[in-house]
């Protein structure tokens, strides 16, 4: 019997797209693989599901429209929810993807044992060649970032496979961006990975999704797996800044509530000097010292409460 793949298409304004992708997916794995085509679209209002509804009379080919909801990594996980093959395959709209690699990645998967394939720009055999010198540094400079999670040579990568299995593991997935490879990778953990190489095409229709808000939602998601997977060190990290902006809040506040005390008294300038020798102007530091010290404390207690341990319960 035949395994069955479910690919996972994730959509916003990609209708003229979609025909293309589905022939050639078809043409490329029919004769080895039962398919569904799992389309998961974010209210585009392209025409898009007159698109499928034609589509639908050939291939099987289902669709999905989010009314409330936005983003390409969050439309994969929704699209989890309606698979019933074996194999997961998950793959951009815009035919940057080849269809006719997909057979090559679930391969590895059904015949090999592989836990995790991704189609790679980067390792050899790979391409990328219409990338300019923007987009290639933007892709170094990710790899790089993503090097403390993964050794794979193209973690950024939209197009990868999976068994459906992996998905029993009892993990939340709350991605930012579209880097939802990257999410599995580290938070479903599989021990055997692979990549195949692919020739990364520039896209059909419609325009990039590399946006610089993409790029700080990135920056964003680094972090948030950085404390997934390094959760004690990540800790240490954010309390310490958190009492190095609690030091900086009381130094603040100690000088800001002296010289209005200052001020309120009429007092006018005082030197440093005749501030150490003089007890009078002392017992005023030591109430500012007592409202920056307060400041501090108010700051590290919301910070470490808000922050470093909001994960946890106290019964």
């Amino acid at each position: 019997m035949k395994k069955k793949l479910s690919i996972i298409v994730p959509t916003f304004r990609e209708a003229p797209n979609i025909p293309e992708l589905t022939k050639r997916i078809d043409s490329s794995i029919k004769n080895k693989y039962d398919y569904e085509i799992i389309i998961v679209d974010d209210n585009s209002r392209d025409g898009i599901e007159k698109t499928v509804e034609e589509l639908q009379r050939s291939y099987p080919v289902k669709l999905k429209i989010r009314l409330t909801e936005k983003g390409l990594s969050s439309a994969v996980i929704s699209g989890f929810e309606m698979v019933t093959g074996q194999i997961i395959v998950v793959m951009d709209a815009d035919l940057s993807h080849p269809p006719e690699k997909i057979t090559a990645l679930a391969d590895r998967i059904a015949y090999d044992g592989y836990e995790f394939v991704i189609g790679s720009r980067f390792v050899h055999g790979g391409s990328s060649d219409h990338f300019d010198l923007y987009r290639k540094t933007n892709a170094f400079v990710s790899k790089i970032i993503a090097r403390p999670f993964t050794k794979v040579k193209d973690p950024m990568a939209g197009f990868f496979a999976f068994p459906a299995a992996l998905l029993e593991k009892n993990v939340q997935l709350n991605p930012l961006g579209f880097k939802i490879g990257l999410e599995l990778l580290v938070k479903l953990s599989p021990q055997k990975i692979s990549e195949v190489p692919i020739d990364f095409q520039e896209r059909l229709y419609g325009e990039s999704k590399l946006t610089f808000r993409q790029q700080i939602l990135y920056l964003m998601h680094i972090w948030r797996l950085f404390r997934f997977k390094y959760r004690t060190l990540g800790e240490f990290i954010v309390f310490a800044m958190i009492g190095t902006s609690g030091m900086i809040i009381d130094l603040t506040f100690i000088h800001l509530s002296y010289k209005l005390l200052l001020w309120m008294l009429n007092i006018g300038y005082i030197t440093v000097y005749l501030f150490e020798i003089n007890p009078f102007f002392r017992k005023y530091y030591l109430f500012a010292a007592f409202i920056g010290i307060m400041g501090g404390l108010a700051i590290n207690f919301a910070g470490s409460k808000l922050v470093v341990f909001r994960y946890r319960v106290t019964e």
